[in-house]
């Protein structure tokens, strides 16, 4: 692991010499958030999904009218190619059942119609979210360890990159060989990739925004900790001997300010967090939705290849299973990861409740109290839960429900099969 972040840190060092002067007085992690937000800012634009710009002269976000023109024309196109697409390929019979894979990305092509109806209503307050934020204000004026950077940069590579990649390779191997009688080209798997890349490119935003949330609390309560050890010790009979109490007041009221800090910036974390899901819940519950289809279907479609090959010996595809198990466990994987990283978020700012209740305020200062009791009123009223549209909190609870659903679904469907198949004979 030493070696891996000693690499990682010489790759950030090489990185800044050509970050452009503006940039280079940003901490480490302040500069990958820079990148990352830009990937996500241009995709959403090339996508079609943001109507906005960066004004560099006003350095705000300010809504476009060449790119609204772009978007509407981009969304006109791309839902007509795909349904035009979908309705031939199923009046022609290339469509059926079977083809787990193929269905599953076509089912994505509502999420991302959902998704520029949303995104495009809400546009002007998403600018005006994104305007309110003081992003890099508060990552530049937090330490954050670099294992912790390393950690959160590893899943968002992962969620953005690794698993589409992933997904795409799984589905040019089921292609060429669910119709070797086809010419699949890559200009073709891509065609068949893309509703995925749309659906899931706002839910990869919601992601993010859960990383850094997750690294700035973390780095909170890492600077809490250190003020609760030294609030505690300042009141051991030992250091009230030692000290006089101007030094004592002084000092407490450094911790104050400290902790005054640590309010603003929690704040800003738990409410604009949750504030930004409400741009998000819909294409997450759709996605949630289409992905327990898909992954339905796909096990339903095993099952099937199985039953036909030992009841009525019909030849199985090992290779085809294999598979579409390996694209059927990306999106499971996904929905794994946001569950990971809502629960570690949630244990964090939880854990900022447990760290100030761990502060002896019995012989602090006045000021000290208020600060620690205001901190604590912040904390228990805005009670952090991420639960879109109110059906399903955002924990890992949520992968138990997914796959409870799923085995139940399963189970009823096989057992209706089973039934048909025997009553047959």
């Amino acid at each position: 692991m030493r070696s891996v972040i000693r690499k990682i840190r010489r790759l950030l060092f090489a990185w800044q010499r050509l970050v452009p002067a503006r940039f280079r007085w940003y901490k480490v992690h302040s500069q990958l958030v820079l990148i990352c937000l830009t990937g996500i800012i241009f995709l959403n634009t090339l996508f079609g999904v943001y109507l906005g710009r960066f004004d560099f002269r006003r350095r705000k976000f300010v809504f476009s009218k060449l790119v609204t023109a772009y978007s509407f024309v981009m969304a006109t196109i791309f839902v007509a190619y795909y349904i035009w697409h979908v309705y031939e390929e199923m009046s022609t019979g290339q469509l059926s059942r079977s083809h787990t894979i193929e269905i599953y990305c076509y089912m994505n092509v509502c999420v991302c119609l959902i998704n520029y109806v949303t995104q495009w209503e809400k546009t002007s307050q998403i600018i005006g979210f994104q305007n309110s934020v003081p992003l890099f204000e508060i990552l530049n004026s937090m330490d954050v360890s670099l294992k912790v950077v390393t950690k959160s940069f590893t899943y968002s590579i992962i969620k953005t990159i690794a698993c589409p990649l992933i997904e795409y390779v799984a589905l040019s191997l089921y292609q060429r060989r669910a119709h070797p009688e086809l010419n699949w080209t890559s200009f073709a798997t891509a065609r068949t990739m893309l509703p995925v890349l749309v659906a899931n490119q706002i839910n990869n935003c919601f992601f993010g925004g859960l990383v850094i949330a997750d690294l700035v609390v973390h780095a909170i309560n890492r600077k809490l900790e250190d003020l609760v050890k030294e609030a505690n010790m300042l009141q051991t009979p030992v250091q009230m001997g030692l000290h006089k109490p101007y030094y004592r007041m002084r000092r407490f009221c450094e911790l104050a300010d400290g902790l005054d800090e640590m309010v603003e910036k929690y704040y800003y974390c738990a409410i604009l967090s949750k504030g930004y899901l409400r741009f998000t819940d819909w294409s997450m519950v759709l996605s949630m939705l289409m992905n327990l289809i898909g992954i339905t279907l796909g096990f339903y479609n095993q099952y099937m290849a199985i039953a036909d090959h030992y009841i009525n010996e019909e030849p199985f595809d090992f290779y085809l299973s294999i598979v579409l198990l390996v694209f059927l466990s990306v999106p499971f994987m996904e929905l794994v990861m946001v569950a990971r990283i809502s629960n570690q978020t949630l244990r964090e700012t939880r854990k900022t409740g447990d760290l100030l209740q761990q502060i002896d305020l019995q012989n602090a200062d006045v000021r000290f109290k208020q600060v620690v009791h205001s901190f604590w009123l912040h904390v228990s009223t805005i009670n952090y839960k991420l639960v879109p549209l109110g059906l399903l909190e955002l924990n890992t609870n949520l992968v138990n429900s997914v796959f409870s659903s799923v085995t139940g679904f399963l189970l009823i469907l096989i057992q209706s099969d089973l039934t048909l198949r025997f009553s047959l004979k």
